[in-house]
């Protein structure tokens, strides 16, 4: 990638040095908002003169434009731009001179004395995002919904990429699914939209997938990376702020249609599956729980399996909305529509330390993964709001997010401590997997804005919000034997015994999460002291339900029935329940949970000189309850857990100049476990990796948190961005992998880790010069958390001895490294937008070992997207992206060579994919490129 972007980089520095050592006649200059001194990007500039000479341009991206060889004579130019009055300015050019010129243009609406409703610039523009941080009360980061439109980014998730300091966690099929902001897990991360905190739709989890937001839908996203008192507090690491699409001022339609396509799917094909046509609930949730099912209650559907040669994607926006001639009324609707085909081939080796009196890393079993995974996003959006006068207003907005995604899994194991003594004995077990999950977002909300007097606004919200899933899963579990003596494979009959180890499970999941919020603020502006101070009051009440129902039916063939084996079409087989015919009505994912949350808080803001102060205290109470369907006979199967918490914080921004800001915060901020962890359960899941663990005596992290940046804006567009940050928190949360208490296979549970710290440095610039631009940002993050681990080892007696070690490392999905760069090209005169941009991410964490050296990491990768787009006639604009040209793997090893005779002995053979004295590999997930064509049209 190196050999790509330093010719690109030196080829747009060349252009500009060339401009300026030519020794040409030019004529340049600069075209400006006379009201702001903001440079107007894509303003056309005629040069002409009497004899009938003429050249036009565009701006650039710094408002800049440059003429070059012209005659020397008398000359005119002319400078225009949308909504502003056209300026001409007369001189006289002689040979070899270089003119520049600095021209002022004023809006249309100059004229008008008195406004009462004052219209708004371009909220999704980039210098609209740039005035966002510039002037933010609040530490945080911007992306315009202009910036986005022309990047490689479909998906929210993916967009939040770009912003320094935030790295992604990807799903199995490489979309980007999680921001880890500087380097803390996505459990420290909060979503809003428009400000306000969303439900997940997830079954065991508080945090939400961002790829279930199709990128076009937002105005501009924001990245806090400091809270105020106003804000709510469980955000240690910080929030993702979706601030939706609002009503223009002017009746505006846009429309988006695209296709693309995946390499991997033009180069494997893609398996599709039928629908279930017996029911998407499971039969106990549908008939009560003392319905015994039937095989009439269950499909063969989901494993009718077709391939597809070339599936192609879809994507499709339309946006629509204005304002009333008065305007006091706005509305806006916005419908989005994305259907993605993706493939991806994957290798993964599960792993035990236990009983390993090397304490290396023990490879068990080996699995080839292939899925063919499909992705529809479809949202509506609607915001409507009504201004009765300049004191008094309304807003109504709506959200609704819907992402299902159907997806087919392959998967062959092999166990490899069954092949220890003889290379290509034991068995090979084999799964298709399908399934079909629907997540739902609703969010509506209704706010009230009221000026009660020159010095005292109030304002409410009430908000309700649900978030829902729905997955059906269908598993078709094989099993065949290996003979190495024989050279042949020999598939094994389904079985009869009710087991899971062969046979078809169908495992139906749903769950509901709930909100019910209400807000109230205060704001009273008065002069103390000849200087005017803020002072604001608030409150928050939510009540959260969240409900969850998990059933999981196993089919065999009947006892009477001769053995049978899969020839390819599951029709061919005959199916009968096994003895779990209700259901599982106790399994631990059947639970429900209620959160209340109170709060209130009191903030103040003044300037003085230079200096702007805000600070205050929040205060927070939390109270939880919930009923498991675990036995009685288990600890914490109901339980309650009450706390509160004071969230002090405190900033400064001291304006060194009208385009520089120095800031500093403090903030205080928590982080509440996810509901699933504090529920007592094993994970009976046999689709995870690893099997989950819960801990009734979870704590909720806190933490304290600095900042110091350096912001400075020279111009509309470009910005420099300069911090380093600190944050220590006492009892962070992580994932351990640790040993269960009935075998010796690895489990998962979440648990208190003592006391971490975490701090580092940041840099964001972004550069503009004619038509090309820069913007790169790179972070540096360290993290330290001290935590017990076991290390096995043999004694002078060869007695194998298990002690306990500290070990510092860092926090669970921390990078050390990560860097942004775009390489950008603007040229308005011809519609030309493109960029080339590259994501490096060091490598990290990704699950914690119960043992010494033994965590599982994620290594470092640089991923390389490319997007353009042109206009092609008037408001019809051509555009194309293309993602993850590098074909860059998710790759996961521990950092201990693999033994090269394990305990057990594997009487000395290597194992496939293991390099004997290097890291032990993990898994490899490939998903290769994805490309999109599309057209955009903007009225």
């Amino acid at each position: 990638m190196k050999k790509l972007l330093l010719p690109l980089f030196l080829f747009f520095c060349s252009l500009n040095i060339g401009f300026a050592q030519s020794n040409t006649t030019i004529v340049k200059g600069i075209v400006l908002d006379k009201h702001n001194a903001e440079p107007l990007i894509g303003a056309v500039v005629i040069l002409k003169n009497k004899a009938g000479y003429q050249k036009s341009t565009a701006t650039g991206l710094d408002g800049s434009f440059i003429f070059k060889g012209t005659p020397a004579g008398d000359y005119e130019i002319e400078a225009k731009y949308i909504s502003y009055q056209s300026k001409d300015v007369n001189f006289q050019l002689k040979s070899g001179a270089v003119l520049s010129f600095t021209i002022q243009l004023e809006t249309k609406q100059k004229d008008l004395k008195e406004v009462s409703i004052k219209g708004k610039g371009d909220s999704g523009s980039d210098q609209s995002a740039i005035r966002t941080v510039q002037r933010s009360d609040q530490i945080l980061n911007a992306v315009s919904a202009k910036t986005i439109e022309v990047s490689p980014d479909i998906t929210v998730a993916n967009v939040t990429q770009r912003v320094s300091g935030v790295s992604l966690e990807r799903s199995n099929n490489g979309e980007g699914q999680y921001a880890i902001i500087r380097g803390m897990d996505k459990r420290y991360t909060y979503t809003l939209i428009n400000g306000y905190k969303i439900p997940s739709p997830d079954n065991k989890n508080r945090y939400v997938p961002l790829d279930i937001f199709p990128a076009d839908i937002v105005d501009r996203l924001e990245v806090y990376k400091s809270l105020t008192p106003a804000l709510e507090g469980d955000a240690i690491a910080g929030g993702i702020n979706l601030v939706l699409k609002d009503a223009p001022d002017n009746f505006t339609v846009k429309l988006n249609l695209g296709t693309g396509f995946s390499q991997s799917v033009a180069d494997r094909g893609f398996v599709k599956f039928g629908d279930n046509d017996a029911s998407y609930r499971s039969p106990r949730i549908n008939k009560g729980d003392d319905y015994i099912a039937t095989r009439a209650d269950f499909s063969n559907n989901a494993q009718h399996l077709t391939n597809s040669k070339l599936p192609l994607g879809a994507l499709a926006n339309l946006s629509i909305g204005g304002r009333t001639a008065d305007k006091k009324f706005g509305a806006l609707i916005s419908l989005s529509y994305q259907n993605i085909y993706k493939d991806t081939k994957s290798l993964f080796f599960s792993t035990s330390t236990v009983d390993n009196s090397t304490n290396l890393p023990n490879p068990t079993s080996i699995s080839d993964r292939f899925y063919s995974t499909q992705q529809e996003r479809t949202s509506t959006i609607g915001r409507f709001d009504y201004r009765f006068n300049n004191r008094n207003k309304l807003t109504f907005d709506a959200a609704y997010i819907n992402l299902t995604q159907n997806q087919y899994r392959f998967q062959s194991d092999t166990g490899l401590q069954l092949a220890r003594t003889a290379i290509g004995t034991g068995t090979i077990g084999q799964r298709h997997r399908t399934i079909h999950n629907v997540q739902q977002i609703g969010n509506f909300s209704l706010r009230g804005d009221h000026r009660l007097s020159d010095k005292l606004t109030f304002n409410w919200s009430g908000i309700y919000s649900k978030a829902v899933a729905n997955e059906n899963r269908y598993t078709l579990n094989l099993s065949t034997s290996n003979a190495l003596v024989s050279g042949s494979i020999v598939q094994q009959p389904l079985k009869v015994d009710g087991s899971s180890t062969n046979g078809f499970v169908q495992t139906f999941a749903y769950n509901a999460d709930q909100d019910r919020s209400g807000y109230v603020n205060l704001i009273y502006t008065p002069k103390l002291f000849n200087t005017s101070v803020e002072f604001s009051a608030g409150g928050m009440y939510r009540n959260k339900t969240r409900s969850s129902t998990y059933d999981n039916y196993i089919l065999t063939t009947p006892a009477t029935a001769p053995a049978q084996l899969y020839d390819g079409n599951i029709d061919n087989n005959t199916f009968e329940l096994a003895t779990n015919r209700q259901g599982t009505p106790g399994d631990a994912l059947n639970y429900t949970f209620t959160e209340n949350v109170a709060a209130a808080y009191g903030q103040f803001k003044f300037t003085i000189g230079k200096l702007q102060t805000l600070g205050g205290v929040r205060y927070e109470h939390t109270g939880q309850s919930w009923v498991d369907a675990v036995p009685v006979t288990a600890n914490g199967k109901t339980g309650s857990i009450k706390y509160y918490d004071l969230l002090p914080s405190l900033s400064f921004k001291y304006m060194l100049s009208d385009k520089e800001n120095l800031r500093a915060s403090y903030y205080s901020a928590i982080s509440r476990p996810n509901f699933y962890e504090i529920i007592p359960h094993t994970s009976g899941d046999p689709e995870s990796d690893y099997q989950e663990v819960g801990n009734t005596g979870l704590k909720h992290a806190t933490a304290d948190n600095y900042d110091l940046r350096y912001e400075f804006f020279p111009k509309a567009l470009d910005q420099l961005l300069v911090g380093v940050f600190y944050k220590k928190i006492v009892n962070p949360i992580e994932y351990a992998l640790g040993s269960s208490s009935s075998n010796k296979e690895l489990v998962l549970q979440a648990g208190n880790f003592g006391t971490a710290h975490n701090y580092g440095f940041e840099l964001d610039v972004t550069k503009y010069i004619s038509h090309f631009g820069l913007r790169a940002n790179y972070s540096f993050t360290q993290s330290e958390i001290t935590t017990s681990k076991q290390q096995a080892y043999k004694d002078g007696a060869g007695n194998l001895v298990q002690r306990t070690v500290d070990q510092t490392r860092p926090l669970q999905g921390q990078s050390k490294n990560i860097g942004n760069l775009s390489l950008l090209y603007k040229d308005s005169k011809i519609g030309l937008d493109a960029q080339i941009s590259a994501v490096y991410t060091g490598e990290r964490i990704n699950s914690i070992s119960k043992y010494l050296d033994n965590d599982v990491w994620q290594k470092g990768f640089v991923s390389l997207d490319v997007s353009a787009e042109k206009k092609v006639f008037k408001q019809l604009f051509v555009y194309a992206k293309a993602t993850n040209l590098l074909n860059t793997p998710y790759e996961l090893f521990i950092k201990l060579p693999y033994p090269p005779l394990a305990p057990f002995g594997y009487a000395g053979q290597p194992i496939e994919h293991q390099q004997a004295g290097e890291n032990t590999f993990v898994r490899k997930d490939s998903y290769q490129q994805y490309y999109i064509l599309g057209l955009h049209y903007k009225f």
